[in-house]
């Protein structure tokens, strides 16, 4: 099929931009790496009345290092009461920021970055479409079984929009609400990506399992933990493809925080949704999401210089 007639609009300027996308509103789709806007527009899935095309748009495809709005990991605490997310705002982190328009392909190659993000990357699509799809759309687009989506809430990343009227910084925590959902407005155009990276005593990692290579996740995991006299004081849990938006799951913080992975596992099992479909029942996902995070905490825990932790009793 081919995509149902459309305005194709190439801004010059961010502003130039902003202010097409206040006037288009809800009727306009953003064209960055067009990896996944393409075929949905070509299957007449969405049918938008006029294309942004960002490409062309000066200084979104620099990645910079240095300090970073983030925070100690958090999600849960040892014998804290905190259990769906840390408080993100207030304090500055090494990090890296990833403009809206670096490829996916570009950051797998920069040394440096987070351990769970590096690892995600090469599982995000296939090797071709890394080089033309971007890290903002994947964050913006907020697909269930995305990659990107999961390490950005396990390292409690943070997105950064812009207005024609404002700027401002979204949680991770905050960004996703459903299907293919975020709390992004219309008229907001995602420009940078906010990734906290690993220090002494964090460690972090990501793990998935898919049918083939590049296909679509039967679930993932990406885990962060902070450490100190080698036991875990703060944990953060995500996992893609078992609902409906990339989910954080403070329940399995917890359990990792208080007796290690393989509890973190039966608490995955017994928080997710799960769902099923012709290449996996939601049992099926579940059990699998729940030894995917056992895994991803094992190493996130190694890397932190945690010692390694004494496990029974916990559903395995």
């Amino acid at each position: 099929m081919k995509p149902a007639p459309f305005a194709y609009l190439r801004p010059e300027t961010e502003d130039e931009a902003l202010d097409l996308l206040r006037e288009h509103g809800d009727e306009a789709r953003i064209l960055a790496g067009g990896q996944s806007l393409v075929p949905l527009m070509s299957m007449r899935r969405v049918s938008p009345a006029a294309v942004v095309d960002i490409t062309r748009l000066p200084g979104l495809a620099e990645v910079r290092d240095g300090q970073v709005a983030g925070a100690e990991v958090g999600g849960a605490e040892a014998g804290g009461a905190e259990v769906g997310g840390a408080e993100v705002g207030g304090t500055e982190v090494a990090g890296t920021e990833v403009g809206a328009l670096v490829t996916q392909y570009g950051l797998e190659q920069r040394a440096g970055i987070d351990d769970a993000l590096r690892e995600c990357l090469p599982y995000t699509g296939h090797y071709a479409t890394r080089h033309r799809g971007t890290v903002g759309g994947s964050i913006a687009y907020g697909e269930p079984r995305g990659e990107l989506p999961v390490v950005l809430l396990a390292l409690a990343g943070r997105a950064r929009v812009r207005s024609r009227d404002a700027e401002r910084e979204i949680a991770a925590d905050e960004l996703y609400v459903g299907p293919y959902a975020t709390t992004l407005r219309a008229d907001e155009l995602l420009v940078s990506t906010r990734w906290p990276a690993a220090g002494l005593g964090r460690g972090s990692a990501f793990t998935e399992l898919a049918l083939r290579q590049g296909d679509f996740t039967l679930a993932c995991a990406a885990c962060a933990v902070t450490v100190r006299d080698g036991a875990i004081v703060a944990a953060r849990v995500a996992v893609g493809a078992v609902a409906d938006r990339p989910l954080l799951v403070g329940p399995a913080a917890e359990a990792l925080v208080a007796d290690g992975p393989r509890a973190a596992a039966a608490a995955t099992r017994a928080t997710i949704p799960g769902y099923g479909d012709h290449h996996a029942s939601a049992r099926y996902r579940r059990h699998l999401a729940g030894e995917l995070v056992a895994d991803a905490a094992a190493r996130a825990i190694a890397r932190a210089g945690g010692a390694p932790m004494t496990e029974g009793g916990a559903d395995g």
